[in-house]
């Protein structure tokens, strides 16, 4: 070879055949100078430019410190640092103190070997560790990421089959999580990031996987809900977003699910245009005089056509109101108070002060009072504690009900309380909107935020007494027709499904704002 290349990198690689020798001891000092010498004229006449030869340096006994050729070489390889430590005497007439050199320079090797070699089996066991360590954090890290996936599909997918948000808010919102996302990737599965980044990404992975568990239970909550709630319906409108509609809602006088029947003792035909993004409820006493088209028109007060089901009902104030109805949402006593519990209860403020004949120890103050729902609805059924008796019972009915609307579409409601509700709902609610036409409205609410005008009609009668279809003809308190009334009730109505406007007068009347 051109060059003695090697140096103590080559003992740290175990080529221990390159290391000095085991030196024979020679007893005769000048067979040791002869042979010195002998070796020191072979080199000089070599024109190799460094000292060259065939065998390993370690074959050679001694090495004269002041030979320009031994001197290159000792400069050039890192052995003569480790060796300049060691005191040299370089002399001729004692060669054998340079053996005495190369054994010090043959001993610091092996002990440096030694300790190379201890302390690379040391980290190589560190290194074991270190590298199963890792090994278990990313297994660990993806089987999360996995779940993270499978999550996220199974939430992204959810939220689109339920349909309530809208395109802008649907975009933004998964626009974020999915940046979050890879964010989160990124730092789970990469080598170069740091362990604080590993930390935050994994406690983020594990948020949102909740995040995404708890929207997936609502959103297939609600499709469970108003599929089992809704009736189908052959009455409904193209698009309950863009054209007006009718919907009544008929309150049963009995407790328990929803499929008791029972007297219908709340009636109230609400008109709604989404477009001028105004709310009529016309409530109609218990006792008026209606005509049923299922029984050939016998004439009968309105309460008892919830012994015959809401059909017969909605026959009933469809013919006195000479309207369509498009929907009904069916509740009764249990649904009122579930319903307004799981909101929080409701503030409603009472023109008296009384104490309801349905819960004697509780007293309604003037004004407001924040309510339960068992208090809520002792204050919508009394009627015995009022002058106007059944008249200021609808009125109140209408507060409540106007409270009840204000405090549901409060989006902080709909977050915290959306869930209770409905559980709180499921088997004592019944409506025939269809699930596909109440989730259009909710997205409808979330995109528009309409600021709803809500305006309350009662029509009167008079008091009578008459023979009545349930009572077998027997004679029963009826509250009479008044045609005014009605004829009033039905321009309102008319109004709002064209889309004209509606203004409250300062006694509280309703009626027709004129045009401009």
């Amino acid at each position: 070879m051109a060059k003695n290349d090697w140096d103590l990198d080559d003992l740290l690689e175990f080529h221990f055949d390159r290391e000095v020798p085991e030196t024979k001891k020679i007893d005769n000092i000048d067979e040791d100078r002869k042979l010195y010498e002998e070796l020191r004229r072979k080199s000089k006449g070599s024109n190799a430019p460094a000292f060259d030869v065939s065998e390993p340096l370690g074959n050679h006994k001694w090495i004269d410190e002041e030979d320009e050729l031994f001197a290159q070489y000792d400069k050039e390889h890192a052995f003569s640092r480790k060796s300049a430590n060691a005191p040299v005497v370089e002399t001729d007439e004692h060669p054998h103190q340079n053996i005495k050199e190369i054994e010090a320079i043959k001993q610091a090797s092996q002990e440096a070997y030694d300790r190379y070699r201890s302390n690379y089996t040391k980290n190589k066991s560190k290194r074991d560790k270190k590298s199963s360590g890792h090994k278990r954090v990313n297994g660990f890290h993806r089987v999360l990421t996995l779940i993270y996936l499978i999550a996220f599909g199974v939430f992204a997918a959810s939220i689109i089959t339920m349909n309530v948000l809208p395109f802008g808010m649907s975009v933004a919102m998964f626009g974020v999580l999915i940046l979050l996302s890879l964010v989160i990737f990124i730092q789970i599965r990469s080598r170069k990031s740091k362990n604080w980044g590993k930390v935050l990404a994994t406690l983020a992975a594990i948020l949102l996987i909740g995040f995404y568990g708890v929207g997936t239970a609502y959103s297939l909550g609600t499709l469970s809900f108003l599929s089992g709630s809704s009736v189908k319906n052959e009455s409904a409108v193209a698009d309950v977003t863009k054209h007006p509609f009718n919907f009544i809602i008929t309150g049963i006088d009995v407790d328990g699910t929803i499929d008791e029947e029972g007297r219908s003792d709340v009636n109230m035909l609400v008109t709604v245009n989404p477009k001028t993004q105004q709310i009529l409820m016309t409530s109609v006493p218990r006792d008026y005089e209606i005509y049923m088209p299922d029984f050939d028109n016998a004439m009968d007060k309105l309460t008892h056509t919830g012994f015959y089901g809401v059909q017969t009902t909605i026959g009933a104030e469809e013919q006195l109101f000479d309207t369509e109805i498009n929907y009904y949402v069916k509740v009764n006593f249990t649904t009122v108070e579930r319903f307004i519990d799981a909101v929080g209860g409701v503030d409603v403020e009472s023109e008296y002060e009384f104490t309801p004949v349905k819960l004697k120890d509780w007293t309604v103050q003037k004004g407001m009072n924040h309510m339960n729902g068992k208090q809520a609805l002792a204050f919508a059924r009394e009627r015995k504690a009022f002058v106007d008796g059944d008249h200021q019972r609808i009125k109140n009915q209408q507060l409540v009900f106007e409270a009840l609307i204000k405090k549901a579409t409060s989006s902080r409601t709909m977050i915290l309380s959306y869930n209770k509700v409905l559980t709180s709902l499921r088997n004592y609610f019944e409506m025939s909107f269809s699930s596909r036409e109440i989730r259009k409205l909710v997205k409808f609410q979330l995109a528009k935020d309409p600021d709803w005008k809500i305006f309350k009609n009662t029509i009167i009668g008079g008091d009578g007494s008459l023979p009545t279809y349930s009572t077998g003809g027997a004679y029963a308190y009826v509250m009479t027709q008044d045609p005014e009334s009605i004829e009033n009730a039905k321009t309102l109505m008319n109004a709002v499904l064209e889309g004209q406007d509606l203004q409250t007068d300062e006694d509280g009347t309703v009626s027709v704002a004129p045009g401009e």
